[in-house]
């Protein structure tokens, strides 16, 4: 019934695998069941991304502020020392629902083993974003009395199993060894598919094969296999509000870029400045397609530079990127049936991204969360 089911699950145990803090709009989220590696957490996904494949592998994400001011997990840091953050503070309130400190905190933990000291602020106001849109889609789901087809959970929960044993690298784990790896158990992920096919039901309801084939073709270059291979540099400036920050973030990319064309080793300053948990890794993406999976100025700037060459400075939402292309995959022709299931995740994936809009603007929403 609901083919991308499983990879659209923003509540309870999975939501937490879907955070990134280096560019993303806002959350993909994966399926468990194949190997993952850490470019593709990496990657700047939009708000919901029903076209990534099973993912396994949990990758830790960036906890912990640049000049030490800060700490992750609700710990304050103030002159070395640590202070416990009240886990019943509310850090948002959606509609009278109030979501707390220790909501955060809970995914936090579960990467407390893979911190990057870069981007505690970025990524506490990503995770209260994602907590907001769950709340949302959850109150979304109670108010439209939302049900799915029976049997369609346990269809997914024996997916998921099958995934994991098919996979040489995960064939020796269980499902509930993943759920406990993130602090999360069976009922929680069953609760989770059941909302999450409850809400793309409703949003594909209305697609049929005329819609899906003209968005096919105003958006061919979506399914042409037209690619990019890149990796990138960020000077986060989400959460920076004073024009004297950001210009600051500017001087800091336009430096790291004129070290780059006096020779210097792109890799190497990823390592050394970038402010996405990439950094560590040299910056790599890995590599994605023209539209959907990247920010559409990011992906614009990737497919513009020539492949061995570095962009100049790029402005998105999360900052200041240099973008250096290593390999790029030219388009093939396609035709409409060859593409069929993808153009409809993608289809969907944009109205649910258009039904979340809709229900932030219409929503009371307030974040104490600073």
């Amino acid at each position: 019934m609901v083919k991308g089911i499983a990879v659209f699950i923003v509540f309870s145990c999975l939501f937490a695998l879907s955070i990134c803090g280096c560019g993303k709009n806002e959350s993909g989220s994966p399926q468990l069941g194949s190997q993952t590696t850490e470019q593709d957490f990496a990657k700047i996904h939009k708000n919901v991304n029903f076209q990534q494949e099973d993912k396994e592998k949990m990758h830790g994400l960036g906890m912990t502020s640049e000049d030490g001011a800060s700490g992750g997990h609700g710990m304050v840091s103030v002159h070395g020392k640590k202070e416990k953050v009240d886990p019943n503070k509310v850090i948002a309130t959606v509609n009278n629902e109030k979501i707390l400190r220790k909501d955060l905190d809970k995914i936090l933990d579960r990467f407390k083993n893979h911190i990057n000291p870069a981007a505690l602020v970025s990524m506490e106001q990503q995770i209260t974003d994602q907590l907001v849109t769950q709340s949302l889609l959850r109150q979304f789901v109670v108010e439209k009395k939302l049900t799915v087809q029976d049997g369609v959970v346990e269809k997914e929960i024996a997916k998921m199993r099958d995934n994991i044993k098919n996979n040489p690298a995960t064939k020796d784990r269980t499902l509930e060894q993943f759920l406990e790896f993130q602090g999360s158990n069976i009922d929680e992920l069953k609760t989770a598919i059941n909302m999450s096919a409850a809400i793309e039901s409703y949003v594909s309801k209305d697609v049929d094969d005329k819609k899906m084939e003209d968005y096919f073709i105003k958006n061919i270059s979506n399914f042409n296999g037209e690619t990019v291979t890149a990796s990138h540099i960020l000077i986060d400036t989400k959460g920076k509000k004073e024009q004297a920050e950001i210009d600051s973030a500017r001087a800091k990319i336009e430096a790291i870029k004129k070290e780059l064309d006096g020779g210097a080793d792109f890799a190497e300053l990823a390592k050394k400045y970038s402010d996405c948990p990439t950094g560590k890794t040299g910056g790599e993406l890995g590599t994605f397609p023209r539209h959907g999976a990247m920010v559409e100025e990011f992906s614009r700037a990737a497919f513009a530079t020539e492949v061995g060459k570095v962009s100049d400075p790029v402005k998105t939402e999360f900052g200041y990127h240099l973008i250096k292309v290593t390999a790029k995959t030219s388009p093939k022709d396609v035709s409409f049936s060859e593409v069929k299931d993808k153009v409809r995740e993608e289809l969907v994936a944009l109205w649910m991204n258009t039904l979340i809009k809709d229900l932030r603007e219409k929503a009371k929403i307030e974040i104490t969360q600073q």
